[in-house]
């Protein structure tokens, strides 16, 4: 009987990142949409977009996660702060380590090889590891021991 609530349990945690990563696609989606007009070829407007995926990503991950946490996994602690704080944490390092990436090729007459190097290879990429990285940090404040408070 163990193995079998082990095994429900591990589908139900891999359905609710499934709609967390639904939710920030989502999320992400409609930002773009709300603001069509942002020229992401130049620097100001690349850094707009990296914010705006990293806040997709924040809302997306927490949103579904606690709504998740209050309706259906009652019995596993909230700790909604560190949540915060870890799935922020998690999904803007990757999006840093694409900052040097992104200052090194230069903006202008040679735009479009930053358009090719940049936002075509290393952004998808990084933006996905900033996802898996978030939801890492979402979680692991709930695995982590800590000992009640008297």
């Amino acid at each position: 009987m163990g193995v079998i609530k082990f095994i429900l349990r591990l589908i139900g945690w891999l359905v609710t990142i499934i709609v967390q990563y639904a939710g920030s696609m989502l999320v992400i989606f409609l930002f773009s949409v709300i603001f069509a007009g942002v020229d992401t070829i130049s620097r100001l407007g690349w850094l707009a977009l990296l914010l705006m995926i990293w806040v997709g990503y924040m809302i997306g991950i927490n949103l579904v996660g606690m709504v998740a946490l209050r309706w259906v996994w009652k019995d596993t602690r909230q700790l909604g702060r560190l949540r915060l704080l870890g799935s922020a944490i998690g999904a803007l390092i990757p999006l840093l380590i694409l900052l040097p990436i992104g200052y090194s090729v230069p903006v202008g007459d040679a735009g479009t090889r930053f358009y090719d190097l940049v936002t075509n290879n290393w952004q998808p990429i990084l933006a996905q590891a900033s996802f898996f990285a978030g939801i890492l940090g979402y979680y692991i404040p709930g695995l982590i021991k800590t000992s009640p408070v008297p």
